[in-house]
């Protein structure tokens, strides 16, 4: 009998069976897809403490962001890794340079000054040294301060593989369609379906709790858990990556545009991402794309700020785009709906999470579990007599990739990069991406190639990414579809100029040795990843 059975594999899911799990409580976590393969995998891959929210005075918020920040990149910090953001501010712009200049004093203040490095404020020539693709023709200066970039994926990973190892059950692509209450109206178990085998089964538990991100509302009522109104307002956020060489930026520069958004142009090596739109969405959460007219709002809003030629939606290689669960409001716009969360307890035993965001996912994650011991102890169940259950202890535990390295943190990585080209005659490039993806589990892919040199070859010829991860991504990373592996695991879908397409066959043939494929599901899982590279390439039509 389960304790918990938490529905949604997303970052705010996994990390509240991971806390469930290291608390004593028995767990079990189900989603109808991936893990993060909804928004926690579609976010701008920050760990920010939410500068902007400081304009709407919404300062709980930053002080929760920015603390929780400097907690992931000890915790994680292959994953959580600190990058200067830049802020261009021109003449008669509005926040002014002096205003923005009080700001970041503010938000350094509540990150306690333990941000990487405090703020700075940059004129004239340094800008360009700094940036030399930034316009300064008009430009009173630029500020420079710190957040964090991470892999938002891999993030919801880490989490899942830990709460495994603490003892809870992993269920991907296990859709839930019923909760069962016994005579008393209390939660007695869930009914689910397994959406690649059909197969269907019950999960005896006492109480659950939805964590469905944007599928909140939709997965109530398919539950009849009734609410009596919406409890959110989605918004989407789209993002376009385009190679370096189109937009070269060693910062992350934070541009405020004149209709009030924000959009930062972030440095990934090769690639170059922009992003993000905020408007209101209603449709499906199953059938959220970035459209044309979002590819050619970010196209034209980054080209007024950069000295390169225009860019055009044909400088695109890539696009996500990803709803925001936000807390049902009456704001005005979209970009004004709070991110802050809520947490709801009904009397069966349903717990509902909703809001929040990916900064701030180890808070939600322990205000839900709590509920979920509060729940039980309040109600006398006997199951936990005799048990100790314990206080939430994830200040204290370092994501799988970590542990070991806590005392070095981002040095630890290093090192682990630097023993890798040494020890394995790595290219440096490679050995930084495996020991900022995996951490102190590197050498678990790298020693796949002792058996097999083939499989430190590159899978594509302009990224770090190595066929050995494929292999890693089945038989450790939880792993059960070509997508998982190309979009989630080893993200060629966002990187590679033909998004994997090229080798979406011979990673399919390598993913059916290991998962027992037939001879038919290998065509159907090379058909259903080229969909969602069209779904990334929806713009194209329009």
């Amino acid at each position: 009998m389960n304790d918990v059975v938490v529905i949604g594999g997303g970052i705010v899911g996994a990390g509240i069976a991971r806390d469930a799990a290291h608390r004593g409580l028995r767990a079990t976590l189900v989603d109808k897809g991936d893990l993060g393969s909804g928004t926690s995998s579609k976010s701008s891959k920050l760990v920010h403490g939410g500068l902007r929210y400081l304009e709407r005075g919404e300062l709980r918020l930053v002080f929760e962001g920015t603390n929780e920040r400097s907690l992931q990149m000890r915790r994680a910090p292959h994953l959580v890794r600190p990058i200067p953001f830049l802020v261009p501010i021109f003449k008669r712009q509005k926040p002014a340079l002096a205003y923005v200049d009080i700001g970041l004093w503010i938000y350094d203040a509540l990150a306690m000054f333990r941000s990487p490095k405090l703020h700075r404020t940059y004129r004239g020539a340094q800008v360009h040294t700094l940036e030399p693709a930034l316009r300064t023709d008009g430009l009173a200066g630029a500020l420079e301060y710190y957040d964090c970039l991470t892999d938002d994926a891999r993030l919801v990973l880490e989490n899942a593989i830990d709460a495994r190892a603490l003892g809870a059950e992993i269920r991907t692509y296990t859709r839930a369609t019923a909760v069962v209450v016994d005579r008393r109206g209390r939660v007695a178990a869930v009914r689910t379906r397994d959406t690649l085998t059909g197969r269907e089964d019950e999960i005896a538990t006492r109480t659950v709790v939805v964590a469905a991100g944007p599928w909140t509302d939709e997965l109530l009522a398919e539950l009849a858990v009734p609410f009596g109104r919406k409890l959110l307002r989605p918004t989407k956020g789209v993002h376009v990556v385009f190679d370096h060489a189109r937009l070269p930026v060693t910062r992350a520069v934070t541009l405020m545009l004149p209709d009030r958004r924000v959009i930062f142009c972030i440095p990934w090596v090769e690639r170059t991402v922009v992003g993000t739109t905020d408007t209101d969405y209603d449709g499906s959460p199953d059938g959220v794309v970035a459209d044309a007219a979002d590819v050619r709002y970010l196209c034209d809003a980054v080209s007024r700020y950069f000295l390169t030629e225009k860019l055009t939606p044909d400088d695109v290689i890539a696009t996500w785009a990803g709803l925001r669960p936000l807390v049902a409001s009456d704001a005005a716009t979209a970009s004004d709906v709070s991110r802050e969360h809520e947490v709801f307890v009904r009397p069966e035993g349903i717990i509902v999470i909703a809001g929040g965001k990916l900064t701030t996912y180890r808070r939600m994650a322990k205000e839900a579990t709590d509920r979920v011991v509060d729940w039980l102890g309040d109600r006398g169940d006997a199951a936990l007599e005799g048990r100790h259950i314990k206080p939430c202890r994830t200040k204290n535990r370092s994501l799988p990739g970590a542990q070991g390295m806590e005392i070095h943190g981002h040095r630890g990585v290093e090192a682990v990069a630097d023993k890798l080209v040494h020890s394995a005659g790595l290219p440096a490039r490679v050995a930084q991406h495996l020991a900022q993806t995996y951490g102190q589990r590197a050498d678990s892919v790298v020693v796949r190639g002792v058996a097999d040199a083939h499989l430190l070859e590159p899978m594509d010829a302009d990224l770090p990414y190595l066929w050995a991860e494929v292999d890693h991504a089945v038989e450790v990373d939880l792993a059960r579809t070509l997508d998982d592996v190309l979009s989630r695991r080893v993200p060629l879908v966002l990187r590679a100029r033909d998004q994997g397409l090229g080798v979406a066959a011979r990673a399919a043939e390598r993913l059916g040795a290991r998962l027992g494929w037939d001879e038919a599901e290998r065509p159907r899982q090379i058909e259903r990843y080229r969909q969602t590279v069209a779904a990334s390439r929806a713009f194209r039509n329009g």
